[in-house]
């Protein structure tokens, strides 16, 4: 039994590392929202964040993001340092750190976000 977990974990672990290392060799100045989409999904930000109809409430909606002209900087700094951009709050606890990102994947998820309108 402890081998099936540790074979589970493992497995995930590469299938992370694998996607990440796609990601990272792509090469671009800009994000591709398309891809960003694709990340946002691939990391389950559904299951907190409502985009129109899909998604939960506990963090914020991100259905008009784009309309609110932050731009891909303020994303980029948001997603990793939410204390960055609202240095009043405290961040949430239950969101996830994004130390995996590579600065591709930022650009990719911040374009996407951008693209949100």
């Amino acid at each position: 039994m402890r081998t099936l977990k540790f074979l589970a974990y493992f497995l995930v672990a590469i299938t992370f590392f694998l996607g990440a290392q796609a990601w990272s060799a792509e090469k671009g100045n800009g994000g591709d929202p398309k891809k960003g989409k694709i990340l946002y999904e691939k990391m389950r930000c559904y299951y907190c964040h409502r985009i129109g109809n899909v998604g939960g409430t506990t963090g914020p909606d991100l259905t008009k993001m784009g309309t609110k002209n932050k731009g891909i900087e303020w994303h980029i700094r948001n997603l990793k340092d939410a204390t960055s951009t609202h240095p009043t709050k405290h961040p949430d606890p239950r969101m996830p750190q994004f130390d995996k990102l590579t600065d591709k994947m930022f650009l990719d998820l911040a374009a996407y976000l951008e693209s949100l309108k």
